[in-house]
């Protein structure tokens, strides 16, 4: 009977903490990743509206156009690929960072742990897409 108890509290651990525990992450860190990484020049909507979106050259993309610009599917591999930077021969322009690099070296994550936190912020884009009306 002793251990079934604590079985019983592993079963109860909310979802997020036990995807935290497989690498995966889940929407409130996909959005709190955003928060911290994107919205100061995209936006807190993802607009590209952001308070240092005036600083900039050419104003961020307006991240909730990617499904309406693409016959209204969000293409999840090929925002993953522009938000991780390393394998894309254009990254937008230079003032976006390359994120797989930045949570490489900034933040000495492994390879699992960035790509963990990219697929959070490519979902939470996702989330982020204007609807199209039918």
């Amino acid at each position: 009977m002793r251990n079934v108890i604590p079985t019983i509290l592993m079963l109860a651990v909310a979802p997020s903490a036990v995807a935290q525990q497989k690498g995966a992450l889940g929407a409130v860190e996909g959005r709190a990743l955003f928060v911290t990484h994107c919205a100061s020049c995209h936006g807190a909507s993802g607009r590209g509206d952001g308070p240092g979106a005036d600083e900039f050259k050419r104003r961020p993309t307006d991240l909730t156009q990617f499904a309406k610009r693409n016959g209204g599917v969000f293409n999840d591999a090929a925002i993953h690929r522009i938000v991780d930077g390393r394998t894309v021969k254009a990254h937008g322009n230079m003032e976006m960072p390359v994120w797989g690099d930045a949570f490489k070296w900034r933040e000495g994550l492994d390879e699992d742990a960035i790509k963990a936190r990219i697929e959070a912020l490519v979902r939470y884009v996702a989330s982020l897409q204007e609807r199209t009306g039918h």
